[in-house]
């Protein structure tokens, strides 16, 4: 099993007794980030495709392309495994050869922890990865164990090495990466995996109220003041509303990680998957085909809400102070905002850069329940970013619109028509208004300017 040789050729290179320790990110470095990559289940287009060819200029023109890879790759005739009874919403899965074509993209980096990366077990999600390995697609956020899942994946790029530390908030709970068990003095291997971080709502409720919770469920476990009703927890207080925790020792992991990065790499970026919004609109009833699971793993969040939850900003801020350059967060199939946090970019949601649904803008489960997707969901911007002083001086915005108008082409992404490219960013302006970020649109490109 080849085991992603590209990471362990890197791995040895950063930890050679003369390798220099990083001083920063290049003057001149650009970052080409792309959202979620649900398929292509079809060839990619061709050099005929003049529309796709631009899209993949911009990320082979960068020093650094990126993007959150979903679902699993391998061929499917060869492979000894089986579909999980957990999975992130369906399974996914496209051959070999689309490691390949993302390569031919301009795509050198992914992030590899989310929902679906464990849709076929174990088995499939190291197939996936030796799939990668094997195209020289460097990935972060998976391993075989789970040192290897928390820890930087790492990437050479023309202007020094790019590091990617990457994790999960939405997840199958089988799906998480674990140390090894001892028993009876023997030591098992490693779980492969993900790197997950567990997060919980925080329901706050009046004090009132939690004495008749506690009775309701029959809860003599919770601390006082608490409730528990199955995942949800409830808390006293003054001010009703809604809070976020995350689990310290996964948060603490994580901050090492990007440390660890920050000594060795030029350029470090931040990613994580997370469904968890602000609100409480994206959360459908469970299907049979869909069963509600941990973090809501199979839940897709309503473009009406895409503001993240409370978590999601103070992590994001946290991983920067600890040295990241960039945060992706990929997850929503919306846009929503861009921050810039101390000269760094942090991207709310970039919605998905492939978007497979066989050229239709539906689909329907097993159970018969018909989703219907909105036209947002088929809209994206592809940033471009560039940095001097450390720090990003110029993010160019170039929107993109996904197709669903024939199986040949469904969900590749194109440049917007000017009509259409504009809707796209002055939606874009107003949402990043709201972390004080001014979008400027340029012969219709949007543009941040930091300096």
């Amino acid at each position: 099993m080849k085991q992603f040789a590209v990471l362990t050729f890197v791995a040895a290179l950063v930890a050679a007794p003369h390798a220099v320790r990083a001083q920063g990110v290049p003057d001149g470095f650009t970052f080409a980030a792309g959202g979620d990559m649900i398929g292509p289940y079809h060839a990619y287009p061709g050099p005929e495709d003049q529309g796709f060819a631009r899209v993949a200029a911009l990320l082979r023109k960068a020093d650094l392309g990126f993007a959150n890879q979903e679902g699993s790759i391998f061929d499917l005739s060869t492979f000894a495994g089986w579909p999980a009874a957990e999975n992130g919403g369906g399974y996914p899965l496209q051959p070999a050869a689309a490691a390949k074509d993302m390569k031919a993209m301009g795509l050198s980096l992914v992030s590899k922890a989310n929902n679906h990366a464990t849709d076929y077990g174990d088995e499939g999600l190291v197939a996936t990865l030796d799939s990668l390995a094997a195209a020289g697609v460097a990935q972060g956020g998976a391993g075989m164990s789970e040192a290897q899942a928390r820890g930087p994946g790492y990437v050479q790029t023309p202007k020094g090495l790019a590091a990617l530390v990457d994790t999960t908030s939405t997840f199958p709970p089988m799906a998480a990466a674990g140390p090894p068990v001892v028993r009876r003095g023997q030591t098992t291997k490693p779980r492969p995996g993900i790197s997950v971080l567990h997060v919980r709502e925080v329901r706050l409720v009046p004090a009132a109220q939690i004495a008749v919770l506690r009775a309701q469920a029959g809860d003599t476990y919770s601390k006082p003041g608490e409730a528990r009703i199955g995942d949800q927890m409830f808390s006293a207080s003054d001010t009703p509303g809604t809070v976020w925790e995350m689990a310290p020792a996964d948060e603490t992991a994580i901050l090492g990680s990007v440390r660890e990065a920050r000594a060795k790499a030029r350029f470090v970026l931040f990613s994580i998957h997370a469904h968890e919004t602000a609100g409480d609109d994206d959360v459908p009833p469970p299907t049979d085909f869909e069963p509600m699971v941990l973090h809501k793993a199979n839940e897709a969040p309503s473009p009406d809400n895409p503001t993240p939850a409370a978590f999601e900003p103070a992590l994001f801020h946290a991983v920067i102070d600890a040295g990241a350059d960039a945060v992706v967060r990929t997850g929503p199939h919306v846009l929503n905002g861009i921050e810039v946090y101390k000269g760094r970019p942090i991207f709310y949601g970039l919605g998905s850069l492939f978007y497979d649904f066989g050229g239709r803008r539906s689909y329907t489960t097993p159970a018969g329940e018909v989703m219907n997707f909105p036209d947002e969901w088929f809209e994206t911007v592809i940033p471009v970013s560039t940095y001097r002083g450390g720090q990003v001086s110029e993010i160019r915005l170039y929107p993109m619109v996904l197709s669903a108008d024939a199986p040949t082409t469904s969900g590749v992404p194109h440049p917007a028509d000017p009509a259409r490219a504009r809707r796209i960013l002055e939606r874009l302006k107003a949402q990043s208004a709201a972390f004080g970020t001014t979008i400027a649109i340029e012969d219709g490109v949007g543009v941040i300017r930091n300096r």
